[in-house]
């Protein structure tokens, strides 16, 4: 009887107690159900709206990403929204290792490959358990994925990585022809007519040239003391000293770290692997290298600057100051647009010019380029199947439509019957309108993608098209291109990723550092070559090699 006064009175005392607590200390909600996706192929992907975090190193064509025309598409057909975490491709690796070292990492990483991320990342990161395996998120969620694979045989095979797992989705380039040779010289036309000199064919030549550019008022200001004869940027494809390089010895090209400071010196020739940076050829390069810097041609800052750093140099007064820039393309230096009179259009490519033996050379990218680790899930991921289907839009027709431009502003579709001719000389799909250029903010630029061989559908053009000059400038190229060391598709073993990627930073780095120190004179490249050499091979050069050819004979057998 007792017991049950006590239990008759404390009832009402828990009751009471509990509705204090959760009025005063309400239970944390509950997490909310992760949003359906729907059908695959199928848009929106979700059936609501719905927020990923997400880190891309943006620049090129985004001025920015929160307004970017092509990302708010990418948003309202998908019906995801991302705020992104934003790098530049300069600083993307360290920025994203940082980020990577804690617990508070982003659910995407979009656009990272080759300036954030190396093939070999993905596995360790993939094999750490940070980004997800992706092969039954394809299968079950896949399906512009799954066309790719269909399309492009051996692709899926390429970018698994040796444990049977797919940690990152690539872009798939078929369509860039100018960015299968990338690495360019861009040589100021109206000073070579001003000064009624000829393109430079060879490096006595473009000794001639470079001289008459510093001395004989070039750009035609009453001022011969403010040329600037040539210049670069401190990144792979802005490497001034690489494109002359090539004229003893292939160099130059993204090396495949995720570091876009650093450049290859591994090559393909006659089905062999070859290194470039400790030959006799190599040293004779910066012998010459050596002298245009001595005598004043060659930008100081091109050894530190960042490509932007260029671009007031060409578009900052009435005249340009610089006679030539080593860059991808004009749109990485000036402002590029359709107005006859903007200062990129004095630039023209310059070929490859031939160094004292005859040799010359471009680094060759393949035709087909697999750019991996351009979309990553990461295990913060709250609903890995939206992200997937996210990036899986990417690889639709419409979006490859959508980096074009802006329909009816940048391109329009042609009409039956027009029968226009396309860059590639069949009959074109597409005119370009107007010129793309940065400030448009229009275009992301970055992968993942299928770019389904689209641009060479684009009508060719009486009149300036920026694509069309790009696809021609690169044609010279052709005949002296060497095939870079395929670091997009090859498959280093798990138990030897850490030693290759440690190998690889090291070598190249202390290559890129004697390189700049040669040419300056901090090192005599008589006295000092054999010590460089051999340090070389104490940092472990010739474990690399080994390394490098095992991987190429596993690659051929693979047939990506």
């Amino acid at each position: 009887m007792r017991l049950r006064v006590a239990v008759v009175l404390l009832v009402p005392a828990v009751i009471a107690t509990y509705l204090i607590v959760n009025r005063f200390f309400p239970a944390p909600p509950a997490d909310p159900a992760p949003p359906a996706v729907t059908a695959p192929g199928e848009l929106p992907i979700v059936n609501q709206p719905t927020e990923l975090t997400g880190f891309i190193p943006s620049g090129g064509f985004i001025a920015d990403i929160s307004t970017n025309a092509a990302m708010r598409t990418v948003e309202a057909r998908t019906g995801v929204t991302v705020d992104w975490t934003e790098s530049s491709k300069l600083n993307a690796r360290d920025e994203l290792s940082l980020l990577l070292a804690g617990e508070s990492y982003p659910e995407i990483i979009q656009g990272a490959g080759g300036s954030g991320l190396s093939t070999e990342d993905l596995v360790q990161y993939g094999t750490e358990g940070i980004f997800l395996p992706l092969n039954d998120l394809i299968a079950e969620h896949g399906f512009f994925i799954t066309q790719m694979f269909e399309a492009l045989p051996g692709l899926e095979e390429a970018i698994t990585a040796s444990d049977g797992n797919i940690y990152g989705l690539p872009a798939v380039i078929t369509d860039d022809y100018h960015m299968t040779m990338r690495q360019k010289l861009w040589i100021n036309r109206a000073w070579l007519d001003r000064l009624g000199l000829q393109e430079p064919t060879n490096t006595a030549e473009f000794l001639e040239v470079m001289t008459a550019f510093r001395d004989r008022d070039a750009n035609g200001n009453g001022d011969p003391d403010d040329e600037i004869p040539m210049t670069g940027a401190r990144r792979n494809l802005e490497d001034l000293a690489m494109w002359i390089m090539n004229a003893f010895v292939p160099a130059g090209g993204a090396d495949g770290s995720g570091d876009a400071r650093l450049n290859s010196y591994e090559f393909i020739r006659d089905g062999v692997v070859t290194f470039s940076a400790n030959t006799p050829e190599f040293r004779e390069g910066l012998r010459y290298i050596r002298g245009l810097y001595t005598a004043g041609l060659i930008d100081v800052a091109a050894f530190t600057q960042d490509r932007m750093q260029i671009t007031p140099l060409v578009d900052g007064g009435d005249e340009p100051r610089v006679g030539a820039v080593a860059s991808h393309h004009p749109g990485n230096f000036a402002t590029i647009g359709d107005d006859p009179d903007l200062p990129f259009r004095q630039y023209v490519a310059l070929p490859p010019i031939a160094g004292p033996s005859g040799a010359r050379s471009t680094p060759w990218f393949s035709d087909v380029r697999i750019e991996q680790g351009q979309f990553v899930i990461t295990r913060a991921a709250r609903s890995p199947e939206v992200a997937i289907r996210f990036a899986d839009y990417y690889y639709s027709l419409e979006f490859a439509e959508i980096e074009k431009g802006i329909e009816g502003v940048h391109w329009r579709r042609t009409l039956p019957g027009e029968n226009l001719p396309a860059i590639d000389g069949g009959i074109a799909r597409y005119q370009y309108l107007e010129t793309l250029d940065r400030e448009d903010n229009a275009q992301i630029n970055l992968g993942p993608v299928w770019t389904r061989r689209l641009k060479n559908q684009f009508a060719r053009s009486t009149a300036f098209s920026y694509e069309q000059m790009l696809y021609d400038a690169t044609l010279p190229y052709a005949q002296y291109r060497v095939r870079i060391f395929p670091y997009d598709t090859i498959s280093v073993p798990a138990d030897s990723i850490e030693e290759f990627n440690d190998l690889r930073r090291t070598i190249h780095t202390y290559i890129g550092d004697s390189v700049d120190r040669f040419i300056i004179g901090a090192l005599d490249i008589d006295s000092d070559w054999d010590a460089y050499v051999r340090h070389l091979n104490r940092l472990g050069l010739p474990r690399y090699l080994e390394l490098l050819h095992t991987a190429w004979v596993h690659l051929g057998r693979r047939s990506p």
